[in-house]
């Protein structure tokens, strides 16, 4: 990645110097050709000025003094030198020819650049002044300039390769630091994050996958969330069921066929509620699904009922007692999967982890009804830690009483530890699916603290 960038980068600059240094080249080399040249012209008509009327009657010509290895050589008309054998051959050259028509004419002859300017009198050239200086001179002027451009390409390519390299490591850093959480995330491991760092572009996608492990993270969590709750809601019904069938089939004689009749009856029943249940607990498990509906209602003394049914028998193999009180109402209605799933589960923490006498109470607080669950064992854990998700006080799996709570507050209600010893457990259920904040105040108020 940073060698590509670099590659591009020096391609790049290369390729402007290329497309600017030719031209840039080619106009410097314009450049001092026109200024040596207006040097030459300079010089020439200063010593036109020298040349008077008095030259056409053989008056000798003096000369300027030039600098550096100029010479300046006069022609008369005939194209004769007039002037030191040193200033020029002694007869005209093509530029001096030229110039003799009365026309300023420049060029370049042999080794010299050359410049004639014609001196007129009258409208009548009656002379030519060449001035000429070698052409290495000028050449050399040309060469050093196009020496300091391409010294000035050089250090515009390493600093171009500087810059490039800077701002190579400042876009991998953060796509190889992406591309390693890719890796560490294909590994297994998605509570991997990257540092939004870079330009705007890399920060959006650093916060784009972190946002996306966030939530396929909370997916997953969900998923196992829901398995777990699933599984943990139906392996006491499912229990139940098997040993009901297995009792139905057990029995002999004439009463067998009423009595497999009357355990298939239950099963079907049970198979319903099996299946309220799994509708319920993944609708609670959607991340939109705030409130549970209200659903089916049954009455307290429906409610009490049931619990004799199911959980008299196990509790009475084990050597419990349990006894079931309704301080209200019994036709109250109540809603039906949020009691039964929340006592299901109080009920089966109380039999595995608890001892002594159950006692389940329905009480009357007005617009909520209370249902105290308690045994005669004793809690030591915190409450907070009792229903935080994964906990388990003994061998569970740490999800029943998380996810009662979780029932219970999707309702509008509350479950709370009311007493460590012996220990009791409170489901405050709201007799509207909707309960006001004034109800909810005083369903604090009514809840004491463990």
């Amino acid at each position: 990645m940073r060698r590509r960038i670099l590659h591009v980068a020096v391609v790049a600059v290369s390729v402007a110097l290329v497309l600017f240094g030719i031209p840039l080249a080619l106009a410097a080399r314009a450049a001092i050709l026109s200024e040596e040249r207006g040097e030459l012209e300079r010089t020439a008509l200063l010593a036109a000025r020298q040349v008077g009327p008095d030259f056409l009657a053989g008056d000798p010509v003096e000369l300027p003094r030039v600098e550096g290895d100029k010479k300046v050589a006069v022609y008369d008309a005939s194209l004769t030198r007039r002037s030191p054998a040193t200033g020029g051959p002694p007869t005209a050259d093509s530029v001096t020819s030229a110039a003799a028509r009365g026309v300023e004419s420049e060029g370049v002859v042999g080794a010299d650049l050359v410049v004639a300017v014609p001196v007129t009198v009258a409208e009548r050239v009656i002379a030519v002044v060449r001035v000429a200086a070698p052409t290495s001179h000028t050449f050399t002027t040309i060469l050093l300039a196009w020496a300091a451009l391409a010294l000035l390409a050089v250090l515009a390519l390493a600093v171009s390769v500087v810059v490039a390299r800077r701002q190579a490591r400042f876009l991998s850093t953060p796509l190889e630091a992406l591309a390693v959480a890719a890796e560490r995330v294909v590994a297994g491991d998605l509570q991997t994050r990257t540092e939004p760092v870079g330009t705007p572009e890399l920060v959006r996608l650093a916060r784009t996958q972190n946002e996306m492990l966030d939530r396929l993270g909370d997916l997953i969590a969900r998923e196992r969330r829901l398995t777990g709750d699933i599984s943990h809601q139906l392996r006491t019904p499912v229990t139940g069921l098997a040993l009901g069938l297995q009792n139905a089939l057990s029995h002999k004689g004439s009463g067998a066929t009423a009595d497999l009749r009357a355990a298939l009856v239950d099963a079907l029943g049970q198979v319903r509620d099996l299946e309220r249940t799994i509708d319920n607990v993944i609708h609670l498990s959607r991340p939109q699904s705030d409130v549970l509906d209200a659903g089916p209602g049954h009455s307290v003394g429906d409610f009490c009922a049931e619990i004799e049914r199911r959980w008299h028998g196990p509790l009475s193999e084990a050597g419990r007692p349990l006894v079931v009180t309704a301080q209200t109402d019994p036709a109250l209605p109540l809603p039906q999967f949020v009691v039964t799933e929340v006592l299901k589960i109080l009920l089966d923490n109380a039999m595995r982890h608890g001892v002594g006498r159950v006692t389940v109470v329905f009480r009357d607080l007005g617009s909520f009804v209370a249902i105290d669950v308690a045994d005669e064992g004793s809690v030591q854990v915190p409450g907070d830690e009792l229903f935080r998700r994964g906990h388990s006080g003994s061998d569970g799996l740490g999800i029943g009483l998380a996810l009662g709570r979780s029932i219970a507050e999707a309702y509008g209600g509350r479950l709370a530890l009311t007493q460590r010893q012996p220990t009791c457990f409170t489901l405050m259920v709201p007799l509207s699916s909707t309960p006001s904040e004034a109800d909810l105040a005083g369903l604090s108020r009514s809840t004491p603290d463990p």
